[in-house]
């Protein structure tokens, strides 16, 4: 039984780490960006993508800020770029674009809405105007049915808790733990899987799995925010959702991977996905903040997904964050971090090499930067930022 399609990845090469070339490529990503946010701020689409660059936190500009003024905030990079310039017109132009693109215009989505972009707002010059349409927005989702990170509450809950982080104002506590609420009180047992959402998604009501639409996307703000839960309630939340990992993966030997969709009438089911938003990586690196020496069949579960992350190699997608290889590659810094084995850490820095290359041959390819956070160049920049920190903060997720 195979656990992934190798069609889909490259073959590993043993391509040793080299720190200056990391930093090199960080630099120039950011250096070529600025370069043309200050000349051409609209910023060009790729060749490699299948629509315009837009101005959201996913695939635009909004992205391309943050990404921009996080590599400046921690270090990365030697740059006196203005992030705050831009924002109000890239905000206004979310506004006017949001509702042609959204299936659900009503709802505040986190990964395509206004809530990063009025946070990033807040965090460069904070205004209690701007965090009263913070909390606006949020409280759209109260009312929505949307139950997964990219356009519903679990992205909404990401953003309270970070506004906690920030003002430890309990306003934000309150609205991410009634969010909290609705989200657990549709958190059902399902057959021999454990516990899942059924997720209202594009017309259809199904069993998701990953970080970005389903149950990891779902548990992922109550673990970055679980400071903000009773102890009680997140002892109960990492009980069922360990065993759930756990019995919905499907293994082989030394490997575990999982289906993007639960389906409890297809028991054979065998996954082929092998990435960030579906499969063994997203698992990986949205779980691993729940408890270890708990749960050893999940603590086993989780290097088994790991394994497989790393025997099914680069992905030829490119070597973004959402399906690339440097999203694949938080999974081993994740379990690096959690384990503390330096086996992890070397193996995330060789895919780092991987996805140097890849980028560069793109470059070559070109003639330009594909920009965006989640699918683009400068997920990269940050996946190799934490390959030089030997951490794991996955970008608008662990930290904002």
């Amino acid at each position: 039984m195979a656990l992934f399609d190798p069609a889909r990845h490259y073959p590993l090469s043993q391509l040793a780490w080299n720190r200056d070339t990391a930093q090199q490529a960080i630099r120039a990503i950011a250096q070529e960006t600025v370069a043309q946010l200050q000349t051409a701020p609209l910023l060009s689409g790729h060749p490699m993508d299948d629509q315009a660059l837009g101005s959201d936190l996913y695939f635009g500009k909004a992205g391309v800020l943050w990404a921009v003024n996080y590599l400046q905030s921690v270090g990365a990079i030697d740059s006196t770029f203005d992030v705050a310039t831009h924002l109000d017109a890239t905000l206004a132009q979310n506004r006017q674009r949001y509702p042609k693109v959204s299936p659900y215009p009503e709802q505040s989505s986190y990964l395509f809405g206004e809530l990063p972009l009025l946070l990033l707002q807040y965090k460069l010059s904070p205004s209690e105007e701007t965090a009263t349409q913070i909390l606006h927005a949020i409280h759209k989702n109260n009312t929505q049915p949307i139950r997964e990170l990219m356009w519903g509450i679990a992205g909404s809950m990401l953003t309270a808790y970070f506004m906690y982080q920030w003002t430890q104002e309990s306003r934000w506590q309150e609205v991410f733990q009634v969010q909290a609420g609705l989200l657990l009180r549709e958190w059902q047992p399902v057959g021999e899987a454990g516990y899942l959402w059924t997720v209202d998604l594009y017309g259809t009501h199904q069993q998701w799995l990953g970080p970005v639409h389903g149950f990891a996307s779902n548990l992922t703000p109550l673990l970055v925010g679980q400071s903000l839960l009773s102890e009680e309630v997140f002892q109960d939340i990492a009980t069922k959702a360990m065993a759930t990992v756990v019995q919905t993966a499907v293994t082989e030997e030394d490997k575990a991977n999982w289906p993007a969709i639960y389906d409890a009438d297809d028991s054979s089911q065998t996954p082929n996905l092998v990435q960030y938003c579906h499969g063994a990586p997203g698992m990986v690196t949205a779980l691993a903040l729940l408890p270890q020496g708990v749960n050893e069949p999940f603590d086993r579960i989780l290097e088994q997904g790991g394994e497989l992350t790393w025997q099914a190699g680069p992905l030829k997608k490119g070597s973004n964050l959402c399906h690339g290889t440097g999203g694949n590659g938080y999974a081993l810094l994740k379990l690096f971090v959690r384990t503390g084995d330096q086996m992890w850490l070397e193996r995330a820095r060789i895919f780092a090499m991987h996805a140097i290359a890849q980028y560069e041959l793109a470059q070559q390819l070109y003639r330009q930067l594909r920009y965006p956070l989640w699918t683009g160049d400068l997920g990269l920049a940050i996946y190799l930022w934490d390959c030089l920190q030997a951490q794991a903060k996955f970008p608008t997720i662990d930290c904002f």
